[in-house]
């Protein structure tokens, strides 16, 4: 007969016990793999389903600008990529009507400023940056010299910063 010796049993109990307690974590860690590859695809679904929608909705907006404008939309990349940098520009500026020059201003704010003269004729602007402190002078020397018709009232008469006269003083 086979007698097994309590030493033998026990050392059998602690193999089957080590065995299914490896067996048990193999499992688990395939269930724990599993599920995170199963969270890691859900992740992959709801981005392409985002993409998805982005791209119908481009699609539906090309649409609507090509009826517009017979051009499709201008990728954000290309916008981004083509932009300027924004700066306040601070010069003296200059309204234009077909190739005269009708009106000199100044400021700290160009862009701001020539939008203020829509009930002026023009069809064109240009400016020349300078320090906010010589603004007045730059101003009053481009009025005297180009005798703008916008910056003449009734009489003629300029209307600037500074005088002729004052500008020929200082610079003498």
């Amino acid at each position: 007969m086979n007698h097994i010796t309590p030493e033998q049993r026990k050392i059998a109990t602690a193999k089957s016990v080590a065995t299914r307690k490896a067996n048990r974590e193999k499992r688990e860690a395939a269930h724990a793999q599993a599920q995170q590859y199963a969270d890691g695809l859900g992740e992959k679904i709801a981005e392409l389903e985002n993409k998805l929608l982005l791209l119908q909705t481009m699609e539906t907006m090309n649409t609507v600008s090509c009826k517009l404008q017979s051009k499709t939309l201008i990728k954000r990349e290309d916008i981004v990529k083509t932009s300027i940098p924004w700066q306040q520009l601070i010069g003296v500026y200059f309204l234009i009507d077909e190739d005269e020059v009708v009106y000199v201003g100044q400021s700290v704010n160009i862009h701001s400023r020539i939008s203020q003269h829509s009930h002026k004729k023009f069809d064109r602007y240009a400016f020349i940056p300078c320090e906010t402190s010589s603004l007045n002078t730059l101003e009053s020397l481009y009025i005297h010299f180009l005798q703008p018709k916008l910056n003449a009232n009734v009489h003629g008469q300029m209307h600037a910063p500074f005088t002729l006269n004052k500008l020929l003083k200082e610079s003498v």
